[in-house]
């Protein structure tokens, strides 16, 4: 007969805070995690922003919102941080002392802040992801009271887990049925143009501009109050052009384009190389410690996958020689992201990592 004890450790379930929020860059991996999750744990998020968060599923996870202010170097900046952190640093060492957890993950990030810092002064166990190809000035900070796990490689001790977006259903469309599906032609060569989950002023100003006669586009504007003037730019041009706000299907737009005018973000970059897509990056010039140039020149330097440009260097004349350059070697390009794409097959999920304690 078993003991009292034995049952009980058998049936205990670990809890686990997630230190995430921002944009969905850093929600959707952290909840992703956490649908894997959360049949075998406890979850709770804290963090800044998560009950107006657009990205974050509110009815589905237990959270509690933790303030935090972007370290800015002037003297309101610092002086707005240094409150604005101290408060919640409080707040998050009352709360984590509450919670108990097993485990703090943090996804990067300002938002992550407070919570990463009440966790190391606790001694709490602590994981950090990094989703990008260099690590973030929060990630960097906390690192050295921490266990890494990355999607792409990076220096130092890091476990390597599988691409975003994790435990995704494969893709059943087809690029003829993905473009009808769109109202497009079904046998037109097909731009793929979005800047993230917000859009992107630039790609959408550029694009139309730029993308050849002979093709035909899918284009996320970003925003509704957008999409009508980008509508405007391709029928003057006379390319036909699917253009929407947002695309909640995105496998399906993937499965529809020859190749993409994107940005760099992580989980970009992540499913360029999952749909083995070639690519024009315009790296977002104002990201936090030029991440999105670190991405971009990853996937056009280290994988072969992409052809890269700054904006300020980003002239009409100079987007249209590229696009040109990267249909002529399409094949070449699909070649290296597919390569790379099954170099990275195979790698345990980061909640498998989690549950038998990385």
């Amino acid at each position: 007969m078993y003991s009292v004890a034995f049952y009980t450790q058998v049936v205990k379930r670990q809890k686990i805070v997630i230190a995430a929020g921002g944009t969905g860059g850093h929600l959707f991996p952290a909840q992703q995690l956490s649908m894997e999750l959360e049949r075998r744990a406890e979850i709770f998020f804290l963090g800044e922003g998560l009950e107006r968060s657009p990205f974050f599923q509110k009815e589905r996870f237990p959270f509690q919102t933790i303030a935090a202010a972007p370290l800015l170097f002037s003297l309101s900046g610092l002086l707005r941080f240094t409150g604005v952190s101290c408060k919640s640093i409080c707040k998050a060492l009352f709360l984590l002392r509450s919670l108990s957890p097993d485990l703090v993950i943090g996804f990067g990030s300002f938002h992550a802040f407070p919570v990463l810092a009440a966790a190391a002064f606790l001694r709490k166990k602590i994981l950090l992801f990094e989703a990008n190809c260099q690590m973030g000035k929060v990630n960097r900070l906390f690192s050295p009271f921490a266990s890494i796990a990355a999607q792409f490689p990076l220096p130092g001790k890091v476990e390597l887990v599988p691409l975003l977006p994790w435990k995704k259903k494969p893709s059943t469309w087809s690029p003829n049925a993905a473009r009808e599906r769109f109202g497009l032609d079904p046998d037109r060569i097909t731009g793929l143009v979005f800047g993230g989950s917000q859009g992107a002023l630039f790609l959408n100003k550029m694009a139309p501009i730029v993308l050849p006669s002979f093709v035909q586009a899918i284009h996320l504007a970003g925003k509704e109050e957008r999409v009508e003037e980008v509508r405007l730019l391709y029928a003057k041009r006379g390319i036909k052009a699917a253009v929407i706000a947002y695309e909640s299907e995105m496998d399906c737009a993937y499965a529809a384009a020859d190749f993409a005018f994107c940005r760099a973000g992580a989980s970009t970059i992540a499913e360029l190389i999952a749909h083995e897509l070639p690519a024009i990056l315009i790296p977002y010039p104002f990201s936090t410690d030029g991440h999105q140039i670190a991405n971009a020149r990853f996937l056009a330097k280290n994988v072969g996958g992409a052809i890269m440009m700054l904006e300020q260097a980003a002239t009409a004349e100079s987007l249209s020689l590229a696009i040109a350059s990267l249909l002529e070697q399409a094949k070449e390009f699909r070649n290296a992201l597919g390569a790379y794409r099954q170099e990275c097959a195979g790698r345990e999920s980061l909640a498998d990592r989690v549950m038998r304690g990385i």
